[in-house]
């Protein structure tokens, strides 16, 4: 992802409601007691409702239908409340509730949670909420073995499963004081800027993603590291891969927008950086990004000229070309 530059516009919410259910209290906590926050990354909840006649033989007046992309969660359940109260879904009359979410991940053992407000029951309906999650995935390898009473670390970074991102400077880390975030805390041997030695402690570590001025930012918070064991945090983005499959050689970049941009814009194809997502110009033209439908705009010849190419599908753990 060398040049990648990345502008999170569109991630200005985690969440994206159709039909005005609004996503709260999102959490990620793993079970070794590190709690995962974000910083303009790519994470996002899809939430719509949708209503259908109620079978009399249904005692069920509600149902979700889950999609989750890549590899993230192991299983999930949810319960409805009305205020504090949890009332059984059999129980459930017409009015509005929320939803709590809780999955377990798939990675290291944790769980992901977040309640969806303003689910609607409607007498006579069923009613449907479709949920689309996209979030990372992380594993962490600890191992024990001499590390001169230090603790080891090493980074790694996965465009999605099975495929390395091996841009050095995309996924570096740095350590501070738990609760401290002002001045970072200078590892006691760097073996590279991925991977080294460091006093044993309660770490919040930043995993920094892109380049600067325009990076997704992890944290994994309270991040306890033992004397003598090294650890691996390898995150899987599940993302997709975006390139540039045609044959003119004069394409220089490919800049990445919201679909229905192109027929938005007036007079001649140009960029807007107003609405640019993603503009990747390095030399193979090939760069991750999270799953969706974008335009894309042609850069030919450094800006001579321009050329759309219209909702283009990107699928976490596939390649789509451009041509």
């Amino acid at each position: 992802m060398k040049n990648l530059l990345i502008l999170f516009a569109f991630q200005s919410a985690l969440i994206i409601s159709l039909n005005g259910q609004t996503v709260s209290n999102y959490t990620c906590k793993l079970d070794n007691g590190i709690v995962i926050k974000t910083e303009k990354c790519w994470n996002q909840v899809w939430v719509s409702q949708s209503f259908g006649n109620l079978n009399p033989a249904d005692k069920a007046p509600l149902a979700i239908n889950l999609r989750i992309l890549g590899d993230l969660t192991s299983s999930s359940s949810f319960k409805l409340y009305s205020g504090a109260k949890e009332v059984k879904l059999q129980d459930a009359k017409p009015g509005t509730y929320t939803m709590k979410l809780n999955f377990k991940l798939s990675g290291k053992p944790g769980t992901l949670a977040f309640d969806i407000e303003n689910v609607t029951i409607k007498a006579g309906s069923k009613t449907t909420i479709s949920v689309t999650l996209y979030d990372f995935q992380y594993l962490i390898q600890e191992t024990a073995g001499s590390q001169g009473g230090l603790s080891g670390y090493e980074l790694k970074i996965n465009r999605y499963k099975g495929v390395v991102e091996d841009d050095p400077l995309y996924g570096v880390p740095s350590f501070y004081m738990k609760g401290k975030h002002d001045t970072p805390v200078t590892p006691d041997k760097a073996i590279s800027n991925k991977s080294g030695k460091i006093k044993p402690g309660s770490y919040d570590m930043a995993i920094t993603l892109g380049v600067s001025g325009h990076t997704q930012r992890i944290w994994l918070e309270n991040f306890t590291m033992k004397p003598d064991v090294s650890y691996v945090v390898t995150t899987n983005l599940n993302a997709g891969i975006i390139t540039y499959a045609g044959v003119n050689k004069d394409v220089k970049a490919i800049h990445l927008y919201p679909a229905g941009t192109a027929d938005k814009q007036s007079g001649n194809p140009a960029p807007d950086k107003n609405f640019e997502l993603i503009k990747c110009d390095n030399q193979t033209l090939t760069c991750g990004c999270p799953p969706g439908t974008y335009d894309v705009l042609l850069n030919i010849k450094n800006g001579t000229k321009y050329e759309w190419r219209k909702n283009l599908v990107v699928q976490t753990g596939m390649r789509t070309g451009v041509k």
